[in-house]
């Protein structure tokens, strides 16, 4: 069965001295592995067609449950130049696309899991502030994979949770005041917050969560544009606290590792030193 349909490259392979494996997820048949055969002859059609990050228009013959997809033609719609040069947004494409192939199912269709990846690389081959802008996806990826953490009412007594909803700015960026410590607890186990009272409950893993996270998070959760990330100040404390909630609790209900993450948050926060 022959098939077009738009899909971004998740990893390449090679297979041979000609040809190579290519890793896809695709809009309407979900993650598929193809053979791209002669992609590397120097007169072959897919030469400049494919690599990583691109979305693509494919033409393919599948062959569902016989070993390897065929590629018939490869089209690029989206090359996303800026990730050959800009090594810190290619650290959280890699990243981020690496989290996708790990948790997407073969021949599983998933739309909005494809829209957000689309999205995802888009932002970081275009916008700067990759630190927050990645952990508002991962928030996001959570949503669409049905995982979304409870963050407006306690998970035990369902009383509603106070939040810290002053916006920062960059002329704003001092530590909460004592008060705003009194901090409510983040369960990764079950799923969401528990209130001051009810926190005791949670046992030993559950881990503070300040008034202002709590809002932040809550704003990103109901936001529908990265804009809400990129136009955020945080303080070094608060990109250690987002960091921290949303890596365990990705971790517990993805079940997985990511070393992939921790990777490419300490190639962001590297500071390159002038050579003489």
């Amino acid at each position: 069965m022959i098939v077009k349909t738009q899909a971004i490259v998740l990893r390449m392979i090679p297979f041979s001295e000609t040809s190579r494996v290519v890793l896809w997820l695709t809009r309407d048949h979900g993650k598929i592995a193809t053979i791209i055969k002669g992609a590397h002859r120097r007169r072959s059609p897919f030469v400049g067609q494919v690599d990583l990050f691109y979305t693509c228009e494919l033409l393919v013959y599948l062959r569902l449950f016989r070993g390897l997809h065929v590629v018939k033609e490869c089209s690029p719609l989206k090359p996303r130049t800026p990730l050959r040069s800009r090594w810190r947004a290619t650290a959280c494409a890699s990243y981020f696309t690496e989290l996708v192939a790990r948790i997407s199912p073969l021949y599983a269709p998933h739309p909005e899991l494809f829209r957000l990846l689309d999205m995802a690389l888009d932002y970081f081959a275009d916008q700067s502030a990759l630190e927050l802008g990645l952990f508002w996806f991962e928030l996001k990826l959570m949503k669409v994979m049905g995982l979304s953490p409870q963050l407006k009412e306690c998970l035990v007594c369902h009383h509603p949770l106070q939040t810290d909803d002053r916006r920062q700015t960059t002329d704003d960026r001092r530590e909460p005041a004592l008060g705003a410590r009194e901090a409510s607890v983040f369960s990764c186990v079950r799923g969401g917050v528990l209130c001051k009272t009810c926190a005791p409950s949670a046992g030993k893993e559950a881990l503070p969560i300040t008034p202002d996270i709590l809002g932040m998070l809550r704003f990103w959760q109901s936001s529908r544009s990265w804009r809400s990330a990129q136009s955020a100040a945080c303080t070094p404390r608060q990109i250690r606290e987002l960091e921290r909630i949303l890596g365990l609790f990705m971790q517990y209900h993805l079940e997985i590792g990511n070393p992939a993450r921790a990777t490419a948050l300490s190639i962001l926060r590297t500071r390159l030193v002038p050579t003489d």
